[in-house]
């Protein structure tokens, strides 16, 4: 009888052992299924953040990783179907950092790393569809080429130079267009 007891608990305790090692193993296959990145930025794109960080100091804020299409879009009912295919080719691509002005947040320039050519022999790259873009929409682009280390104050007077001083508010034809004033020694009043 004793033995039926002892045969009935090791049963028993086998069966309550598959039972707890059951979600488990389904636990774990949930988790295998799935990984989360460590960092946001590759080892290179790090590098160069805390040297752009550098270089800006607290003139920016600085964005990583910002879809391209977050920042421009086709006037459809104005862009031809070129526009729109043209568009498409870089849909997909990412601004690898973007300054905005602290105050309201305006997007100052996209920055982008880039891997310099090994060699200069063979075809000519095809024309860059990005660049062609952003110039198009009125967004400066600063390539910047990767490398193992950077120049913060090279980096700071790239940016300079085409930075825009004033946030970009595009107007349209029919729109209305306010009159600047550069310096207060261009009024003339009158007496």
């Amino acid at each position: 009888m004793t033995w039926l007891i002892l045969i009935g608990i090791a049963a028993l305790a086998s069966l309550l052992l598959i039972i707890r090692s059951a979600p488990k193993s389904s636990e774990k296959s949930r988790k295998s299924a799935y990984r989360s990145e460590d960092f946001l930025f590759s080892p290179e794109e790090r590098v160069f953040f805390l040297a752009l960080k550098q270089a800006v100091g607290e003139d920016y804020e600085i964005f990583g990783k910002i879809p391209v299409t977050e920042l421009i879009s086709a006037r459809y009912e104005g862009a031809g179907s070129g526009a729109r295919k043209t568009l498409e080719r870089v849909a997909n691509q990412c601004f690898d950092f973007l300054l905005c002005s602290k105050t309201d947040l305006s997007v100052a320039c996209a920055l982008e790393l880039y891997e310099h050519p090994v060699s200069g022999k063979g075809p000519a790259p095809p024309a860059d569809p990005l660049r062609a873009i952003c110039d198009a929409a009125g967004l400066p682009l600063v390539r910047i080429e990767a490398g193992p280390f950077y120049d913060s104050e090279e980096i700071k007077q790239t940016i300079a130079s085409v930075v825009r001083k004033d946030p970009l508010y595009l107007v349209e034809s029919d729109g209305r267009r306010e009159p600047r004033i550069s310096s207060i020694e261009d009024i003339e009043f009158d007496p």
